[in-house]
């Protein structure tokens, strides 16, 4: 497999859109990869949204996810000047006052766009150590070979490890890098939060690591201009100090990814199944708090 991946990364662009055109018919129109989570999120996403506009967004996003798959391919052998001419960073002067003061930084960000180009573009912009925080893969082989592509850029770090990266790097000038939009399974902690309109579980990293670390919060939103072609442009979150034990910083995160979803929908993974079913016991935290927030009682 890793083989494979590394002969189709050779292939010049023309040759990979054009595998990317296969690739869209056999996996949404013939095997109808996920096309029920699909039209449900986009229900959830556009529920004014007529049954043209939907199929429309449901189109572009196919053809988009068929050719972010076949660049990210292409990703694993471009160099860093590739990477750069085809990755403009929009207002790189939000985060040179940090820079010049060596003020540590936990970048978020969310599967939107080619993931894995912009990783390494968020990498080489700044000028520290990046800790790219992933979740392994399934398949060894495969996760071993993404792993080492990324590592080009930054250090990639198993989720499971983030807390002793955190410590080992304490005292120096780093960022953390993660990518929090996807669904906890159920077996883990989950923040539930408003998301477009019903209620999505979250990751409690981006509270916890900017808790931990007392780094200036970034929000990168990226945006695809046309094939091959990326931007990413910075947003502050929060400053430090952040005080313990609040979620003010993962409800930014996630005001900021509805924001970012909304402006370029079709280059949003909305094959990722976010909108789940709460346990009894969440839903019995979550009937309060709606009625709180009905009442305008709630914090």
């Amino acid at each position: 497999m890793t083989r494979l991946i590394k002969a189709l990364s050779h292939l010049p662009f023309p040759v990979l859109y054009a595998l990317a055109a296969v690739l869209r018919v056999l996996a949404f129109n013939v095997a109808g990869y996920r096309r029920k989570v699909i039209e449900r999120n986009l229900g959830i996403m556009f529920p004014d949204a007529t049954a043209a506009e939907k199929k429309k967004i449901k189109r572009d996003f196919q053809r988009y996810f068929a050719e972010a798959a076949v660049e990210t391919l292409k990703g694993f052998t471009m160099s860093e000047e590739e990477i750069r001419e085809r990755v403009h960073v929009e207002n790189p002067e939000c985060l040179q006052p940090y820079i010049e003061r060596e003020q540590s930084m936990l970048i978020l960000t969310l599967h939107q766009s080619n993931i894995e180009w912009l990783v390494g573009s968020i990498c080489m912009a700044l000028p520290c150590p990046v800790a790219g925080v992933y979740k392994p893969l399934h398949n060894p082989h495969v996760d071993a070979f993404i792993k080492a592509g990324r590592a080009r850029f930054g250090k990639p770090v198993a989720m499971k490890s983030t807390g002793r990266e955190i410590l080992r790097l304490r005292k120096s000038f780093r960022a953390i890098l993660l990518a929090a939009d996807q669904s906890p399974i159920s077996r883990e902690k989950r923040f539930w939060h408003p998301f477009f309109s019903q209620q999505a579980p979250f990751y409690y990293g981006p509270q916890a690591i900017a808790e931990a670390t007392q780094a200036v919060v970034v929000f990168v939103h990226p945006r695809r201009l046309s094939r091959g072609r990326y931007s990413i442009r910075w947003e502050i979150l929060a400053e430090p100090p952040h005080s313990a034990g609040g979620t003010e910083i993962l409800e930014r995160f996630i005001q900021a990814c509805e924001r970012s979803i909304r402006e370029q929908p079709t280059t949003w993974w909305m094959s990722n199944k976010k909108w789940k079913t709460p346990k009894d016991w969440e839903r019995q935290v979550l009937e309060p708090a709606s009625d709180n927030r009905a009442t305008g009682t709630g914090r």
